[in-house]
């Protein structure tokens, strides 16, 4: 939590192994490589997030995700 924005430049495979709360330092983050896009679709796709499983997820948890919503992948996005 306390890395800030210096996540954005974190190795992808660090994303799922830093646990949910990475999430909220993601949303600073001006853009994602694909594999680091690749890395948060597989962390909210386990469901341990504070968003939950993408197939329980609405409007409201969209807009919770903000900026993260454009890094959703194809099979992230079929869940909700």
């Amino acid at each position: 939590g306390s890395l800030g924005a210096l996540v954005c430049d974190l190795e992808p495979a660090t994303i799922p192994a830093s646990g949910p709360a990475i999430l909220d330092n993601l949303k600073l983050c001006p853009a994602l490589t694909g594999a680091q896009q690749d890395a948060l679709n597989a962390l909210l796709l386990t469901g341990d997030t504070a968003y939950g499983d993408p197939s329980s997820w609405n409007l409201r948890t969209l807009q919770d995700l903000g900026p993260l919503v454009l890094a959703l992948n194809q099979t992230t996005l079929s869940l909700v």
